[in-house]
Protein backbone atom coordinates (compact mmCIF):
# COMPACT_ATOMS: atom_id res chain seq x y z
CA UNK A 1 0.00 0.00 0.00
CA UNK A 2 1.53 3.35 -0.83
CA UNK A 3 2.65 5.91 1.36
CA UNK A 4 0.09 8.35 0.66
CA UNK A 5 -2.94 6.14 0.79
CA UNK A 6 -2.24 5.14 4.58
CA UNK A 7 -1.96 9.33 5.23
CA UNK A 8 -5.33 9.48 3.40
CA UNK A 9 -6.79 6.68 5.69
CA UNK A 10 -5.31 7.70 9.01
CA UNK A 11 -6.33 11.73 8.39
CA UNK A 12 -9.50 10.99 9.53
CA UNK A 13 -8.73 11.94 13.40
CA UNK A 14 -6.36 15.38 12.63
CA UNK A 15 -7.48 18.50 12.94
CA UNK A 16 -10.45 21.25 10.94
CA UNK A 17 -8.69 22.14 7.50
CA UNK A 18 -8.93 25.66 6.45
CA UNK A 19 -11.52 26.91 4.87
CA UNK A 20 -13.43 29.42 2.81
CA UNK A 21 -16.95 29.73 2.54
CA UNK A 22 -19.59 30.40 -0.25
CA UNK A 23 -16.91 31.02 -2.77
CA UNK A 24 -18.77 33.02 -6.13
CA UNK A 25 -17.53 30.72 -9.15
CA UNK A 26 -20.23 32.70 -11.64
CA UNK A 27 -21.42 35.81 -10.43
CA UNK A 28 -24.38 35.79 -12.38
CA UNK A 29 -26.24 33.07 -10.42
CA UNK A 30 -25.86 33.37 -6.53
CA UNK A 31 -25.66 31.24 -4.25
CA UNK A 32 -26.91 28.70 -6.68
CA UNK A 33 -22.90 29.22 -8.09
CA UNK A 34 -20.81 29.12 -4.56
CA UNK A 35 -18.09 26.43 -3.57
CA UNK A 36 -16.56 26.18 -0.42
CA UNK A 37 -13.52 25.50 -0.78
CA UNK A 38 -11.47 23.35 2.27
CA UNK A 39 -7.34 23.94 2.17
CA UNK A 40 -5.02 21.32 3.40
CA UNK A 41 -2.27 22.40 5.56
CA UNK A 42 0.10 24.59 4.13
CA UNK A 43 3.67 23.52 3.31
CA UNK A 44 4.75 25.07 0.26
CA UNK A 45 4.12 22.46 -2.01
CA UNK A 46 1.66 22.12 -4.48
CA UNK A 47 -1.39 20.20 -3.41
CA UNK A 48 -3.84 17.78 -5.86
CA UNK A 49 -7.53 19.36 -6.11
CA UNK A 50 -10.69 17.73 -5.81
CA UNK A 51 -14.21 19.41 -7.03
CA UNK A 52 -16.69 17.68 -5.12
CA UNK A 53 -20.54 17.03 -7.04
CA UNK A 54 -23.86 16.17 -4.94
CA UNK A 55 -26.37 14.50 -6.26
CA UNK A 56 -30.50 15.00 -6.20
CA UNK A 57 -31.62 14.31 -9.29
CA UNK A 58 -30.58 17.37 -10.38
CA UNK A 59 -33.26 19.12 -8.55
CA UNK A 60 -32.42 18.67 -5.00
CA UNK A 61 -29.04 19.19 -2.84
CA UNK A 62 -26.38 21.33 -2.10
CA UNK A 63 -22.67 21.90 -1.43
CA UNK A 64 -23.41 20.57 2.21
CA UNK A 65 -24.01 17.31 1.62
CA UNK A 66 -20.11 17.05 0.97
CA UNK A 67 -18.93 19.06 3.62
CA UNK A 68 -17.46 15.62 5.77
CA UNK A 69 -16.08 13.86 2.49
CA UNK A 70 -14.20 17.42 1.50
CA UNK A 71 -12.78 18.29 5.40
CA UNK A 72 -11.77 14.38 4.74
CA UNK A 73 -9.81 14.97 1.61
CA UNK A 74 -8.13 17.98 3.03
CA UNK A 75 -7.05 16.34 6.05
CA UNK A 76 -5.24 14.08 3.60
CA UNK A 77 -3.66 17.05 1.99
CA UNK A 78 -6.06 17.88 -1.43
CA UNK A 79 -7.27 20.95 -1.88
CA UNK A 80 -10.99 20.01 -1.84
CA UNK A 81 -14.00 22.18 -2.99
CA UNK A 82 -18.01 21.64 -2.63
CA UNK A 83 -19.88 23.44 -5.09
CA UNK A 84 -23.58 24.29 -5.67
CA UNK A 85 -24.56 24.63 -9.12
CA UNK A 86 -28.34 25.51 -10.66
CA UNK A 87 -30.95 22.97 -10.14
CA UNK A 88 -34.41 22.10 -11.80
CA UNK A 89 -35.42 24.42 -14.34
CA UNK A 90 -32.48 27.22 -14.12
CA UNK A 91 -29.79 23.67 -14.06
CA UNK A 92 -31.46 21.54 -17.38
CA UNK A 93 -29.72 20.78 -19.36
CA UNK A 94 -26.94 21.63 -20.09
CA UNK A 95 -26.83 24.62 -17.65
CA UNK A 96 -25.80 21.85 -14.76
CA UNK A 97 -22.46 20.77 -16.75
CA UNK A 98 -21.77 24.01 -17.73
CA UNK A 99 -21.67 25.24 -14.00
CA UNK A 100 -19.44 22.39 -13.13
CA UNK A 101 -17.38 23.06 -16.04
CA UNK A 102 -17.35 26.74 -14.81
CA UNK A 103 -16.38 25.77 -10.99
CA UNK A 104 -13.17 23.87 -12.40
CA UNK A 105 -12.26 26.42 -14.55
CA UNK A 106 -12.67 29.12 -11.56
CA UNK A 107 -10.72 26.23 -9.32
CA UNK A 108 -7.63 25.83 -11.39
CA UNK A 109 -7.68 29.96 -12.04
CA UNK A 110 -7.02 30.40 -8.17
CA UNK A 111 -4.48 27.71 -8.07
CA UNK A 112 -1.83 29.32 -7.08
CA UNK A 113 -3.91 31.56 -4.08
CA UNK A 114 -4.91 28.00 -3.44
CA UNK A 115 -1.95 25.94 -3.20
CA UNK A 116 -3.18 23.72 -6.01
CA UNK A 117 -1.68 21.93 -9.07
CA UNK A 118 -4.35 23.10 -11.78
CA UNK A 119 -2.97 20.01 -13.73
CA UNK A 120 -4.00 17.61 -11.14
CA UNK A 121 -7.70 17.98 -10.37
CA UNK A 122 -10.06 15.02 -9.93
CA UNK A 123 -13.79 15.48 -9.78
CA UNK A 124 -16.00 13.00 -7.77
CA UNK A 125 -20.13 12.73 -7.54
CA UNK A 126 -22.39 10.54 -7.11
CA UNK A 127 -25.55 10.06 -8.63
CA UNK A 128 -26.97 13.17 -10.38
CA UNK A 129 -23.26 13.93 -9.49
CA UNK A 130 -21.91 11.06 -10.96
CA UNK A 131 -23.41 11.64 -14.44
CA UNK A 132 -22.21 15.10 -14.33
CA UNK A 133 -18.54 14.62 -13.42
CA UNK A 134 -18.98 11.91 -15.93
CA UNK A 135 -20.08 14.09 -18.69
CA UNK A 136 -17.00 16.64 -17.58
CA UNK A 137 -14.58 13.85 -18.10
CA UNK A 138 -15.53 12.77 -21.63
CA UNK A 139 -17.39 16.04 -23.01
CA UNK A 140 -15.83 19.11 -20.91
CA UNK A 141 -15.03 20.63 -24.05
CA UNK A 142 -18.13 19.36 -26.36
CA UNK A 143 -19.55 23.12 -27.24
CA UNK A 144 -22.81 23.12 -25.31
CA UNK A 145 -20.78 22.24 -22.29
CA UNK A 146 -17.98 24.84 -22.22
CA UNK A 147 -18.90 27.33 -19.93
CA UNK A 148 -19.69 31.11 -20.95
CA UNK A 149 -18.44 32.59 -17.12
CA UNK A 150 -15.49 34.34 -16.50
CA UNK A 151 -13.47 32.10 -16.20
CA UNK A 152 -13.39 31.08 -19.20
CA UNK A 153 -13.23 27.27 -20.93
CA UNK A 154 -11.14 24.63 -19.25
CA UNK A 155 -10.13 20.95 -19.86
CA UNK A 156 -11.81 18.63 -18.45
CA UNK A 157 -10.80 16.82 -14.99
CA UNK A 158 -7.64 14.89 -14.67
CA UNK A 159 -9.57 12.01 -12.89
CA UNK A 160 -13.32 11.16 -12.13
CA UNK A 161 -14.81 9.33 -9.37
CA UNK A 162 -18.84 8.36 -11.24
CA UNK A 163 -20.88 7.08 -8.19
CA UNK A 164 -24.37 5.52 -9.28
CA UNK A 165 -23.89 7.51 -12.68
CA UNK A 166 -26.38 6.92 -15.32
CA UNK A 167 -23.90 6.91 -18.27
CA UNK A 168 -26.56 6.43 -20.99
CA UNK A 169 -30.29 8.31 -21.33
CA UNK A 170 -30.83 6.87 -24.33
CA UNK A 171 -34.18 4.48 -24.46
CA UNK A 172 -35.08 5.62 -20.94
CA UNK A 173 -38.23 7.19 -19.86
CA UNK A 174 -38.14 8.28 -15.97
CA UNK A 175 -39.43 11.58 -15.19
CA UNK A 176 -36.42 12.99 -13.58
CA UNK A 177 -34.97 12.67 -16.88
CA UNK A 178 -37.35 13.96 -18.74
CA UNK A 179 -37.53 17.11 -16.09
CA UNK A 180 -33.75 17.33 -16.87
CA UNK A 181 -33.80 17.15 -20.23
CA UNK A 182 -36.80 18.94 -20.98
CA UNK A 183 -38.92 16.15 -22.53
CA UNK A 184 -39.45 12.86 -23.46
CA UNK A 185 -36.89 11.73 -25.83
CA UNK A 186 -39.12 12.04 -28.76
CA UNK A 187 -39.69 15.55 -27.92
CA UNK A 188 -35.97 16.32 -27.75
CA UNK A 189 -33.63 13.63 -29.23
CA UNK A 190 -30.67 15.57 -29.24
CA UNK A 191 -30.70 16.21 -25.53
CA UNK A 192 -31.30 12.20 -24.37
CA UNK A 193 -27.34 11.82 -26.80
CA UNK A 194 -25.49 14.69 -25.96
CA UNK A 195 -26.56 14.63 -22.66
CA UNK A 196 -25.13 10.80 -22.29
CA UNK A 197 -21.67 10.08 -21.54
CA UNK A 198 -21.50 6.71 -23.11
CA UNK A 199 -22.39 8.79 -26.32
CA UNK A 200 -18.70 10.23 -25.92
CA UNK A 201 -16.66 8.36 -25.17
CA UNK A 202 -13.37 8.49 -27.31
CA UNK A 203 -9.76 8.37 -27.06
CA UNK A 204 -7.04 10.30 -24.85
CA UNK A 205 -10.15 10.66 -21.51
CA UNK A 206 -9.07 11.16 -18.33
CA UNK A 207 -9.03 8.03 -16.12
CA UNK A 208 -12.22 6.80 -14.72
CA UNK A 209 -13.37 4.82 -11.59
CA UNK A 210 -16.97 4.01 -11.53
CA UNK A 211 -18.80 2.95 -8.15
CA UNK A 212 -22.04 1.15 -8.02
CA UNK A 213 -23.84 -0.36 -5.04
CA UNK A 214 -24.59 -4.35 -6.32
CA UNK A 215 -28.28 -3.97 -4.98
CA UNK A 216 -29.03 0.10 -6.59
CA UNK A 217 -32.25 -0.25 -8.34
CA UNK A 218 -32.15 3.14 -9.79
CA UNK A 219 -28.83 2.57 -12.21
CA UNK A 220 -28.20 -0.19 -14.82
CA UNK A 221 -25.16 -2.13 -14.05
CA UNK A 222 -24.51 -3.12 -17.52
CA UNK A 223 -24.79 0.68 -18.98
CA UNK A 224 -22.00 1.32 -16.27
CA UNK A 225 -20.15 -1.78 -17.64
CA UNK A 226 -20.25 -0.89 -21.21
CA UNK A 227 -19.02 2.77 -20.92
CA UNK A 228 -15.87 1.25 -18.65
CA UNK A 229 -15.65 -1.19 -21.59
CA UNK A 230 -16.05 1.22 -24.52
CA UNK A 231 -13.80 3.77 -22.26
CA UNK A 232 -11.06 0.60 -22.25
CA UNK A 233 -11.45 -0.27 -25.92
CA UNK A 234 -10.13 3.74 -26.85
CA UNK A 235 -7.61 2.98 -24.89
CA UNK A 236 -8.30 4.78 -21.88
CA UNK A 237 -7.93 3.69 -17.96
CA UNK A 238 -11.66 2.91 -16.54
CA UNK A 239 -12.02 1.02 -13.56
CA UNK A 240 -15.50 0.04 -11.40
CA UNK A 241 -16.12 -1.21 -8.02
CA UNK A 242 -19.63 -2.79 -7.05
CA UNK A 243 -20.32 -2.83 -3.70
CA UNK A 244 -21.49 -6.04 -2.85
CA UNK A 245 -25.15 -5.67 -1.34
CA UNK A 246 -25.26 -1.81 -1.44
CA UNK A 247 -28.33 0.35 -2.67
CA UNK A 248 -28.62 3.89 -4.38
CA UNK A 249 -28.54 5.46 -0.49
CA UNK A 250 -28.76 2.26 1.82
CA UNK A 251 -24.98 0.34 2.44
CA UNK A 252 -22.95 -0.77 4.28
CA UNK A 253 -20.92 0.61 7.47
CA UNK A 254 -17.85 -0.16 8.93
CA UNK A 255 -19.38 -2.80 11.40
CA UNK A 256 -21.02 -6.13 9.83
CA UNK A 257 -24.60 -6.05 9.49
CA UNK A 258 -24.55 -2.58 9.96
CA UNK A 259 -26.57 -0.19 7.48
CA UNK A 260 -26.37 3.49 6.66
CA UNK A 261 -28.40 5.82 4.48
CA UNK A 262 -25.34 7.13 2.52
CA UNK A 263 -23.98 6.99 -0.91
CA UNK A 264 -21.95 3.80 -1.74
CA UNK A 265 -19.09 6.17 -1.85
CA UNK A 266 -18.61 6.01 1.40
CA UNK A 267 -18.67 2.22 1.92
CA UNK A 268 -15.47 1.13 3.90
CA UNK A 269 -14.14 -0.49 0.62
CA UNK A 270 -15.36 2.18 -1.15
CA UNK A 271 -13.33 4.61 0.08
CA UNK A 272 -9.98 2.32 -0.64
CA UNK A 273 -10.20 2.09 -4.07
CA UNK A 274 -10.56 5.80 -4.52
CA UNK A 275 -8.15 6.30 -2.47
CA UNK A 276 -6.16 4.29 -4.41
CA UNK A 277 -7.20 5.40 -7.78
CA UNK A 278 -5.98 8.73 -6.82
CA UNK A 279 -3.25 7.96 -5.54
CA UNK A 280 -2.31 6.57 -9.05
CA UNK A 281 -3.97 9.76 -10.70
CA UNK A 282 -3.91 13.25 -9.45
CA UNK A 283 -1.74 12.12 -5.90
CA UNK A 284 1.71 11.14 -7.43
Amino acid sequence: MRASLLVMLAALGCGAPETLADVSYDDRFGAATTMDVYLPERDGSLHPGILLVHGGAWSLGSKSGYTGVAKRFARSGYVAATINYRLAEEGRYPNAVRDCMCALSFLRAHAAEYGMDPARVAALGYSAGGHLVALMGVAGTYPAHVPDCASGPTPPPNAIVAGAANPDFRGTDREVVRDFLGGSEAEVPDAYRFASPRFHVGPNKPPFLFVLGGADIANQKHQVVAMRDALRAEGNVADMLLVDGGGHLLNYGPSPGELHIDEATVAPESWLAIADFLDRTVNR
